[in-house]
């Protein structure tokens, strides 16, 4: 136990310094290109940028994460691995720039003929990383790998907002997503030491098949589920709302990717050394989960407290129309960081097979919803539609994994709700008290300034009383 806790500690720090330097760059990157650029030139790139981790999925055939648990595979396995993902990923960029082509047609705009050659090689370029990656997090590298991510972000960045005030329009943010991918892959691949041998050996993938070809599977399942709602809010909607629905969705996911985007790519590399001890698994998700729900409940509702004020502070009045859906979207912050584990324990444990059946129950919950949701007519509609989605994936996934996985019951992880959630609404009713007594500050500033300092302290004082806080300080002790 000691062993799993110190190698944890090791993973978590290093990915935190990567992850949160990372996330605050982004932000603010994203706060300047979206002042300059507006929600239609988003949504234009979004309705490319959605599919392609959907090209990724299934050219990466789910070697990844089957390299990580595999504890068999020698040089020659990796060398081979990569020279086979090398040749799909050739064919892939070609697919991806041929995309253009009924792009245009679909949505009307000729802007595609060229965009999906400028992002064909954000494919080629992800799928080539995946070897390299795997071999770092096989090895527990965490410090080159996170170190690596963060300096390509910031100088992809830059240069993004330089090419936005240049001019350049959605082509800056084309720049701002390819840089990061070259340069990651550049750095991963000489950190990893991976080695070109001669000729290429057939049973290097039959040694992963099996758990790469359920996880490949899992991951399509999962692709739609996670972005149906965006093509079909391009199609139907409009690219402008579009890119409101875009904007407040990643705004709801930034909080996963502060708190578990730390844990969660640490999980499976250390876990997968204990796959045959349920008990010890089980122990520290516990702790995982608790600790999530204990950072992530009071978030959500924070931001579906102060969403006006977040989305004029941050980017200004020509994005109003996001503030419905992710005021209704942001009560769903918690459940995209605790949900976000479950892969790494269904890999750890070796048991992609059960994640990929979660993942097909998942999709149809999805898609269902969706057309719900498109009914609606309007992307506010579509938005309450997916937050009462979220709520029955989480009940769900969890007592899925629970049965199947952990030998474990839904309740352990229920319980975990109460105390959090009744913190927060503490902490928001204190809120309230000045509207009540009409106090009005008449900056977005100061009035979100306010509200913050009143929830968060009246929030983690119960939080503190019902001994909670102590949990965050002792995830792994």
């Amino acid at each position: 136990m000691d062993i799993i806790k110190k190698q944890l500690r090791h993973g978590i720090f290093f990915t935190a310094i990567g992850q949160y330097a990372g996330v605050v760059s982004n932000f603010f990157i994203s706060i300047v290109l979206s002042r300059i650029l507006g929600p239609s030139v988003y949504g234009v790139l979004n309705i490319m940028l959605v599919l392609l981790p959907f090209f990724q999925l299934i050219t990466s055939l789910g070697v990844g994460p089957a390299i990580v648990q595999n504890k068999e595979l020698n040089d020659r396995d990796y060398s081979s691995l990569f020279k086979i993902l090398f040749a799909i990923s050739l064919v892939a960029f070609v697919l991806f720039g041929a995309l253009g082509i009924p792009f245009a047609l679909i949505y009307r705009n000729p802007i595609y003929y060229q965009l999906s050659w400028f992002l064909a090689p954000l494919v080629l370029l992800s799928i080539v990383s995946i070897v390299p990656v795997a071999i770092l997090q096989k090895r527990q590298d965490f410090k080159k790998l996170n170190f690596t991510g963060l300096f390509a972000y910031i100088i992809g960045g830059i240069l993004g907002i330089a090419a936005a005030f240049g001019g350049w329009g959605i082509y800056a943010l084309v720049i701002s997503n390819l840089l990061p991918s070259l340069i990651n892959f550049i750095f991963y691949f000489y950190f990893s030491g991976l080695k070109l041998l001669k000729g290429y050996d057939r049973g290097s993938f039959t040694k992963i098949r099996s758990f790469s070809g359920y996880q490949m599977v899992f991951g399509i399942f999962n692709y739609f589920a996670g972005n149906m709602d965006n093509l079909v809010i391009g199609k139907f909607f409009g690219q402008k709302d579009l890119g409101n629905y875009g904007k407040s969705f990643q705004l709801v996911v930034y909080p996963n990717n502060m708190f578990a985007g730390v844990i969660v790519p640490v999980m499976q590399p250390v876990l997968s050394n204990f796959e045959s001890d349920i008990d010890t698994i089980k122990k520290i998700y516990h702790r995982v989960i608790n600790v999530l729900m204990i950072a992530g409940i009071p978030l959500s509702v924070y931001l579906f407290a102060n969403a006006d004020l977040i989305i004029e502070f941050l980017f200004g009045p020509k994005w109003s129309g996001a503030i419905f859906p992710f005021r209704i979207l942001a009560l769903t912050t918690w459940i995209h960081m605790t949900t976000s584990t479950l892969g790494a324990i269904y890999q750890a444990r070796n048991k992609t097979k059960e994640l990929m059946n979660i993942g097909f129950f998942e999709f149809a919950i999805t898609a269902i919803f969706i057309v719900f949701g498109v009914f609606t007519k309007s992307i506010n509609g579509m938005a309450l539609m997916m937050t009462i989605h979220y709520y029955i994936i989480f009940w769900v996934s969890f007592g899925y994994l629970s049965r199947r996985v952990l030998d474990d019951k839904l309740r352990s992880y229920i319980i975990m709700i109460f105390k959090p959630l009744v913190a927060s609404l503490i902490g928001y009713l204190s809120i309230l008290v000045p509207q009540i007594f009409g106090l009005d500050l008449r900056s977005v500033f100061w009035q979100l300034l306010l509200n913050s300092m009143l929830f968060w302290f009246f929030t983690i004082i119960p939080l503190f009383f019902m001994g909670e806080i102590k949990n965050l300080y002792h995830l792994f002790k």
